[in-house]
């Protein structure tokens, strides 16, 4: 799928459809690795999940850019913000504020 289209007239409703379920997909997977990253006692393991959460979190601004998306794009700059946290402190209290981001980004993205 061609994600870079954001300079392209109206999206068609079903590739829409294709950019609604890669956002979710990038939802699932920076999820996925914010969790492994939480419980990983090794070095690389961490360095890892980050790697897979910084590319889970250039998906989600790629698809919110296809969608045309305000709100979504408003909402990554909130994942984003407190993601830098997260990597900052790997605090509980900061990864609970990007769990949360990320379950508002899958209302949004409806």
């Amino acid at each position: 799928m061609d994600i870079h289209r954001s300079g392209m007239g109206p999206i068609t409703p079903h590739n829409k459809k294709l950019y609604t379920q890669q956002y979710k997909h990038g939802i699932d997977l920076f999820q996925r690795a914010l969790d492994g990253h939480a419980t990983a006692d090794e070095v690389h393991k961490k360095d890892a999940f980050k790697k897979v959460m910084d590319q889970a979190l250039n998906i989600l601004n790629e698809t919110a850019r296809g969608l045309k998306d305000e709100k979504l794009l408003a909402q990554n700059a909130k994942i984003e913000q407190d993601y830098n946290n997260y990597k900052s402190s790997e605090t509980d209290s900061e990864k609970g504020k990007l769990i949360s981001d990320l379950t508002q980004a899958e209302k949004k993205a409806r």
